[in-house]
């Protein structure tokens, strides 16, 4: 007998469960509903219904000034693989020392990830416990060619976990929308900014 499409589909999914094919899986999630969750386009601010909990804060006043500065007597660079991501799946992120000198920055979790909003950028992270949060600076030196370099799922749980030791929420769920990873761990020196745009 000729079996059904229904049949077929069933297969199939059953044939790439156990596969392990985790990036087809992704997607099935996807068309069963799962994606971003939270305001769409560019909302008037960032607000949680948790009322104790307390958004992290850029730590910086200067205006972002792209993906490259000098600074230290050397060079450092902030690359993505693309402006437009899809919410679940990995983003990478490198920062490079690109100069010919060594120089002090203040470690891989000093950075802020960023949502435009009515209101300026606004940090999708924060803290539950009543208190604000400050994120780690470990002085380190980045040698020429030194790097960071990032792999972060663009889902809530993943961005509130990727900071050791901290005790971080995302709220309120993420959403189609433009965000931006911004690194502001160089001493006397201007933040680098990445930006993109998160897709369901």
């Amino acid at each position: 007998m000729e079996r059904t499409r229904r049949d077929l589909l069933a297969t199939s999914a059953a044939t790439l469960t156990a596969a392990g094919s985790v990036g087809v899986a992704g997607c099935l999630d996807f068309a069963a509903g799962d994606g971003p969750q939270g305001p769409e386009g560019v909302p008037t601010t960032l607000t949680c219904e948790d009322d104790a909990f307390v958004r992290l804060t850029a730590p910086f006043d200067e205006p972002v000034e792209g993906t490259i500065v000098d600074a230290a007597g050397t060079r450092f660079e902030l690359a993505t693989e693309g402006n437009a991501e899809t919410y679940g799946q990995s983003m990478r992120l490198v920062f490079r020392n690109t100069g010919d000198r060594s120089a002090t920055v203040l470690g891989k979790h000093a950075y802020s990830f960023q949502r435009e909003t009515g209101e300026g950028w606004v940090d999708v992270r924060g803290s539950s416990s009543g208190e604000a949060v400050e994120l780690p600076r470990d002085e380190e030196t980045l040698d020429p060619s030194g790097a960071y370099i990032w792999s972060i799922d663009l889902e809530e749980a993943a961005i509130a976990s990727a900071v050791p030791d901290r005790d971080l929420e995302v709220c309120p769920p993420l959403g189609a929308g433009t965000y931006r990873f911004v690194y502001w761990g160089i001493p006397d020196a201007p933040p680098l900014g990445a930006e993109f745009d998160l897709v369901g």
